[in-house]
């Protein structure tokens, strides 16, 4: 009975191997949920200037630096001068006919010039590491809204792919019921078609609610309402990776903002520590006194004076602990550094390993398992139109050729969050 196929189901399903081959996975067409809103934007690198304008965790690292930042010069200045009157010789003081004299003065302590000099240095420092931390975030809110973006690309991809598949597979059931109703074929023909329309639609519903997820986590570091749906449509270019290990090793302990902000702390540490034991030098204070006697329209006398800071109870500061604080203090920086250094090299072989599988699985998918897969499903259309196997082999061939579609969109995507993570890993864009 299989020997006398007509031509109806050969070309159907010839369209459905053609269809496959013609337009694969990564050119299939987006089909939108029925309650998706307007898409809020089409292209990844848009995607990540708005979480740069608009991230809340990222808006306050930039402040934090802004903050630190202003506090630069105030440190570098001395204490405010002090102006005064000093009333003398008035014998009740509600009798104000009763004064001798008046009493101007003006003094200013300056510190020691190092405690300046090294104050202002520490809070430069403070600065740099701020910012330091504000380009390790921007960085993060980068590699957060990629890789639900990759997500994304996939789930709609796979999405498009079973939609299709769904649409192909109504087409052939109508075709195999109309044959069953004439008896040309059996009633197992038509529900082994059925059975395949109902686990692409619960495929279907399952890539529905993965992509909502990933929507949701692009909206979360958008600072917009998790019902915001985004149009991924460009297909992400692959950019072969020009570094090796040992180069990317390198770039994280040069560019890692993160290990950028450790270093300027043992920098911040070291300067801190020079001015904890360098507190005791004496600061000097200099004033002016003009008095003017009652009675009298001109200042008769000006007297100067200038004095120096003895440095008592700052070096038994210093002696009972300030100093041995300030070294613990450059000792712990030293340690996270170390630490951070160690973490930083062990990301970059974790992730640089990553990518090499994800890189590894995307070629064969491309130049092994893809093609061998439409082969099949040629191959099993022509014995099927012959006469020579059943429509359950057909289907499983189709079958076989979707699920590696959808494994080679996911190879495609664990590509790019792999490259994503290593950026992240080495702190710098790997575009050469």
């Amino acid at each position: 009975m299989q020997s006398k196929t007509p031509v109806g189901i050969g070309a159907l399903m010839g369209l459905l191997f053609f269809s496959f081959q013609a337009y694969p996975l990564s050119a299939a067409p987006e089909i939108p949920s029925p309650t998706d809103k307007p898409p809020a934007s089409t292209r990844l690198s848009d995607l990540i200037r708005e979480a740069h304008d608009k991230n809340p965790g990222l808006r306050a690292k930039k402040q934090a630096y802004e903050s630190a930042r202003a506090k630069v010069v105030k440190s570098w200045l001395p204490d405010d001068p002090m102006v005064g009157v000093d009333v003398e010789g008035q014998s009740d003081p509600f009798k104000t006919g009763s004064r001798m004299n008046y009493e101007y003065m003006v003094s200013q302590t300056i510190p020691f010039p190092t405690k300046l000099f090294l104050n202002g240095a520490v809070a430069s420092k403070e600065a740099d590491m701020a910012y330091q931390m504000f380009k390790e975030e921007e960085r993060t809110v980068t590699w957060k809204i990629e890789q639900p973006s990759y997500r994304l690309f996939l789930s709609k991809r796979t999405l498009a792919a079973l939609e299709e598949n769904k649409e192909l597979l109504n087409q052939l059931s109508n075709v195999v019921k109309s044959r069953y109703e004439s008896g040309a074929v059996s009633q197992s023909d038509y529900l082994k078609v059925q059975i395949e329309l109902a686990q692409v639609s619960i495929d279907v519903f399952d890539w529905r609610q993965k992509e909502h997820i990933a929507e949701a986590t692009v909206s979360r570091y958008l600072n917009k309402p998790p019902d915001t749906s985004y149009a991924i449509e460009e297909k992400p270019v692959r950019t072969p990776l020009a570094f090796s290990r040992v180069d990317l090793e390198k770039a994280a302990l040069e560019k890692r903002p993160e290990l950028n902000a450790l270093k300027i702390g043992v920098d911040r540490a070291k300067d801190a520590r020079v001015l904890a034991h360098t507190e005791w030098l004496p600061d000097i204070t200099g004033r002016i006194e003009a008095r003017k006697f009652k009675g009298e329209d001109t200042i008769r006398e000006v007297d100067n004076f200038i004095g120096v800071s003895f440095p008592v109870w700052s070096l038994l500061k210093g002696i009972g602990g300030g100093w041995r604080s300030a070294d613990e203090d450059l000792r712990a920086a030293e340690s996270l550094y170390e630490d951070m250094k160690n973490e930083v090299l062990h990301k970059v072989h974790e992730a640089y390993s990553e990518f090499l599988l994800a890189e590894n699985a995307l070629n064969t998918y491309e130049n092994i398992i893809l093609p061998q897969a439409k082969q099949q499903v040629d191959v099993s259309l022509s014995a099927y139109e012959a006469g020579k196997t059943d429509i359950l082999n057909l289907i499983d061939a189709q079958r076989t050729l979707k699920s590696v579609q959808i494994s080679y969109a996911k190879a495609m995507s664990d590509y790019e969050m792999a490259l994503s993570d290593l950026r992240l890993a080495v702190g710098d864009d790997l575009t050469g």
